[in-house]
């Protein structure tokens, strides 16, 4: 391994964590409500079905990364050319956290999955606060300039 991030990962990466915001936040469903839908090239931002298909979509587009990266480096066994820094282990394991969680909410759609409005409640919330909780470490990371990886 060089030690650098494939070019189609760093325009996949941004591109899938700026769909599943979007699209997160208009499973709620806010973009109809505050008429982000009445822009122009954004009515399906108001519609539930497209919305939930484009998150899982990009979910999932998320969880291959993730996979994909950390199987490269298991592989490889090659640890020499970085480590994760500890703004890049609290970023990864809230997106697991959020990428779990979601994978659940997805799961209870399936024909003769039951969950308790309990659990339901329990696992959406915990999907959101990773979520958010994400989101914000990935925004004071961007500010103080706190990479994911450092090199040895």
């Amino acid at each position: 391994m060089t030690g650098r991030a494939h070019p189609l990962l760093k325009t996949l990466y941004p591109l899938a964590v700026a769909a599943a915001a979007f699209t997160g936040f208009g499973n709620m469903p806010l973009w109809g409500r505050y008429y982000v839908s009445d822009i122009p090239g954004l009515g399906w931002s108001s519609n539930f079905i497209v919305n939930v298909n484009i998150h899982i979509l990009a979910g999932s587009l998320l969880l291959g990364i993730g996979v994909f990266l950390l199987t490269g480096r298991l592989v490889t066994g090659d640890r020499r050319w970085s480590t994760l820094t500890l703004s890049g282990s609290v970023r990864g394991l809230l997106m697991a956290s959020a990428l779990a969680t979601g994978m659940v909410m997805v799961v209870k759609n399936l024909p003769g999955i039951n969950f308790s409005l309990t659990t339901l409640m329990v696992f959406n919330l915990a999907h959101m606060g990773a979520a958010v909780l994400f989101m914000l470490a990935s925004l004071v990371a961007l500010v103080f300039r706190q990479p994911w990886v450092r090199r040895r």
